[in-house]
């Protein structure tokens, strides 16, 4: 867990059961890659350097050495962050599922320009269910995850804990052309974020409205991954696209401010980060048509979804929005959220519980 969002679970993780754990009689040991990335209190940690040079020492760990350290610590309660569940010897066991390729057939598209998404995609589901039924439960971030879980491993103690997100907004902006309408897609190059169907409703579009737009692309420019390199120098050329490097979250968070409407087409998610924060914004969302976006959306007016594999409804979208005659279709909540969890303290009391 050492990139992106996976490495920000991790984080968020240790931030909030150090909180949670002062002044409480709990001892909180953290294995974690590199222990140098953390400095919260209460957490004794212990370093494992090598986990992310090969599979091979991943299933080493995880499924022998880790049983060898649960014998010497003698936890009560084993916590797995990165959705396997290993080998180890504790009075309760849990798994936090956050990984979505399980659900997603890789393309030719995928094993070329990040060969990873095509193994995921193939072994995932298979190095998902190893001693999964040995848990005493499976935390998932979407209802849907749930649904599908139960399907696939025909197992029911399946919670839903909502990722916890603190909004952060600004009143600051970005400089940007005043004279264009401005749509922003805030995405990792990867190859199942589906970047591509913009570029194509892009191109669909009538010169009159083409003149008109801006579509902003973080994390693209000067990014050494081979599916970025491949994005700029074929797209780059095109005058309404404009492509931005790694920036921080204060200037996200200021580019946020500045654009007219957020599109989110990704193909695969546990939750799509960008669709909540768009949201805390107020901002108007294109997003595909697919029940993560859904659920993550919740009750919200100015969204309208469109088929992922379709960039004429992209297209016809955009047209509506430039010409302010869009209807927008909505989205309300359709699940039931009660039995929920919905932020991290919740999780800890979950599986403290006797």
């Amino acid at each position: 867990m050492v990139e992106g969002g996976i490495f920000t679970i991790l984080d968020n993780c240790l931030q909030k059961i150090s909180d949670y754990s002062e002044n409480k009689e709990i001892k909180v040991i953290a294995l974690v890659n590199d222990k140098s990335k953390f400095n919260y209190p209460n957490i004794e940690y212990i370093e494992f350097p090598r986990s992310k040079k090969s599979w091979l020492l991943r299933f080493y760990y995880e499924y022998f050495y880790f049983k060898k350290i649960s014998k010497k610590i003698k936890p009560d309660i084993w916590f797995s962050l990165h959705d396997v569940s290993p080998t180890v010897v504790a009075k309760k066991r849990f798994v936090y599922f956050h990984h979505p390729t399980i659900f997603y057939k890789a393309t030719f598209k995928d094993w070329k320009f990040d060969y990873k998404i095509g193994v995921f995609s193939v072994l995932y589901k298979y190095l998902s269910q190893i001693n999964i039924k040995k848990n005493n439960a499976i935390f998932v971030q979407q209802h849907w995850i749930k649904k599908e879980f139960e399907t696939l491993f025909n197992i029911k103690n399946l919670v839903v804990s909502k990722p916890e997100y603190v909004e952060k907004t600004t009143n600051e902006k970005t400089e940007l052309e005043e004279d264009k309408i401005h749509f922003l897609y805030p995405s990792f190059p990867r190859t199942f974020k589906n970047f591509e169907i913009i570029f194509d409703a892009a191109q669909l579009l009538n010169k009159s409205i083409r003149d008109k737009v801006k579509f902003h692309f973080t994390t693209i420019k000067d990014n050494p991954n081979k599916f970025a390199r491949h994005l700029y120098n074929k797209y780059n050329s095109l005058e309404e696209v404009k492509f931005w490097g790694n920036i921080d979250r204060d200037e996200l968070l200021k580019l946020y401010n500045s654009i007219n409407c957020l599109i989110f087409p990704s193909k695969l998610e546990t939750w799509g980060l960008p669709l909540t924060e768009a949201k805390a914004f107020h901002k108007p969302i294109l997003a595909a048509n697919l029940p993560y976006a859904k659920e993550t959306i919740g009750d919200y007016d100015k969204v309208s979804f469109f088929d992922v594999d379709e960039p004429r409804e992209l297209a016809a979208l955009i047209t509506n929005f430039v010409n302010k005659t869009i209807v927008y279709q909505g989205n309300k909540t359709q699940i039931e959220t009660s039995n929920q969890l919905n932020n991290w303290f919740e999780l800890f009391d979950f599986i403290l519980k006797d």
